[in-house]
């Protein structure tokens, strides 16, 4: 088994940290009690990815990861894969 480098584990562990957290949210938020986050989650692939879930997302992300994100990120979070690398940057 060949393993990561050092650097590499830790953004792999602190990113699969970022997941679990951020996946009870999720299935709170979309009503989708068993959700799996996948990079490409989007309101294209979920039919309860509205608008309105989407704002309630972001902001119970605020609360629980204790920042608030910035005008240009929020343009940039389109995926879930883009959510959990622009909370992993705070």
């Amino acid at each position: 088994m060949k393993l990561l480098p050092t650097a590499n584990r830790k953004l792999k562990m602190e990113r699969q940290e970022l997941i679990e957290r951020l996946t009870p949210l999720a299935r709170r938020v979309f009503g989708k009690p068993d959700l799996f986050l996948t990079d490409d989650l989007s309101a294209e692939t979920l039919d309860t990815w509205t608008s309105l879930a989407f704002m309630q997302l972001l902001e119970a992300i605020e609360h629980e990861f204790g920042f608030r994100f910035k005008m240009m990120e929020l343009l940039s979070l389109k995926t879930m894969g883009n959510i959990i690398d622009t909370i992993a940057k705070h």
